[in-house]
């Protein structure tokens, strides 16, 4: 019986996951407004940095527009990556299974990635890696793959490298 349980797949919503960085700006932008300005406009400027009200709120400024246009930047450059990864997914996938061999698993601290070939073909990812919008869990903090299981696994080619855009584990 080869019924597979699916553990990762872009095009079902997991990509949307590395969208949470956009998280950072937009904290950025409301702590500058909910907790900097107030303190200028009410003028509590002790045990607050510099004491010249009018750099305060120039600092204020700059944190709360730079931190606006890191969003859109942000927003923009991680739409036209996931729209380009969804196209090849449609297009391009390569779907290939079998047994995980050469497994190396990636340390719990880092500093180096996860590696394994199914059927001759070669993957690599790190946890810590958040640019594209592969599977990228390694068993070292709760990913499925493991030495000698049994996946199906669509991918696509991206820059040398085989990105995991779906992954099923059989059961």
């Amino acid at each position: 019986m080869n019924s597979f349980e699916t553990v990762y797949d872009f095009s079902s919503g997991d990509g949307f996951s590395r969208f949470a960085v956009l998280l950072f700006p937009i904290g950025f932008f409301l702590f500058s407004k909910l907790r900097i300005t107030p303190k200028i406009e009410e003028k509590e400027t002790e045990d607050f940095f510099l004491n010249n009200l009018e750099s305060q709120k120039n600092i204020a400024f700059i944190i709360k527009y730079f931190s606006l246009i890191l969003f859109v930047m942000l927003l923009i450059l991680f739409s036209i990556k996931y729209c380009k990864t969804y196209f090849l997914y449609k297009d391009s996938k390569i779907i290939t299974q079998g047994f995980v061999n050469n497994f190396h698993p990636m340390p719990s601290g880092g500093h180096d990635s996860e590696r394994f070939t199914v059927n001759g073909v070669e993957f690599k990812f790190s946890d810590f890696d958040i640019s594209d919008f592969g599977y990228n869990n390694a068993k070292s903090h709760g990913g499925a793959i493991d030495e000698n299981k049994y996946v199906r696994i669509s991918y696509v080619k991206v820059k040398g490298s085989n990105q995991i855009l779906k992954l099923e584990v059989r059961k």
